[in-house]
């Protein structure tokens, strides 16, 4: 089983909700199959923006999980199909603050299916009136996914970069007696977790958009 890791947030204050829900803006990387999904009787309720930035969320994540392997591989979401959707609980859920769980047991969230270069993945998403974080892994089951989400002040990126990796190495220092945990980029872009100059085979996941953060990372598997 391949190890990694892949999360994606979204800012539900920082999107265009008018654009979202014309369908020449999401038919760019939502197919037909799965624009079929809202219609099911567990997404009635959610706004078809939700529903696509669900979407996007759940592509995006599945993409960083399957790039740590594969360097060279090229975003195409209209090529990460979401197959199926099951809900425990409708959206209406309010966040103040930050939230870091372990796994996804005694969360309400939205559960999906996705077919990606004929492996299987899973997604956990949970939406509040705030945000869309989506967590990504190849088994379908979270119990040793860390995850979690923070509000940040300010949304320039260079800020947002720096708050989410304090966010992360505030929590992986729960785990490691070091004071040199750091992360760095690989060749391709994606995070990897170092103790000074020593790569830990921890993979993580960091995302931000807008005023929030998120994490994500497997430990123990």
């Amino acid at each position: 089983m391949i190890i990694s890791a892949g999360n994606d947030i979204v800012d539900l204050q920082a999107i265009d909700t008018k654009r979202t829900s014309e369908p020449r803006f999401y038919t760019k990387f939502i197919t037909g199959p799965e624009t079929q999904l809202h219609s099911q009787p567990q997404l009635a309720g959610m706004p078809i923006e939700c529903f696509v930035w669900l979407l996007w969320s759940v592509k995006e994540s599945v993409y960083k999980f399957a790039q740590r392997h594969n360097p060279d591989l090229v975003f195409s979401p209209s090529k990460i199909v979401v197959e199926h959707i099951a809900s425990t609980l409708s959206i209406a859920r309010t966040t103040k603050g930050p939230i870091e769980f372990q796994g996804f047991d005694d969360q309400s969230c939205y559960n999906s299916t996705i077919a990606f270069n004929q492996h299987t993945f899973y997604s956990r998403s949970v939406i509040t009136s705030g945000f869309i974080v989506t967590v990504v892994n190849n088994s379908d089951n979270f119990e040793k996914i860390y995850w979690g989400v923070k509000p940040i002040d300010n949304s320039n990126p260079a800020y947002q970069s720096i708050k989410v990796r304090e966010f992360i190495l505030k929590k992986l220092g729960t785990f490691f007696e070091s004071d040199q945990l750091n992360i760095i980029k690989s060749p391709s872009g994606c995070p990897i977790l170092c103790d000074g100059l020593n790569e830990i085979t921890v993979p993580v996941s960091l995302a931000h958009h807008g005023q929030y953060v998120a994490y994500a990372f497997l430990f123990g598997g």
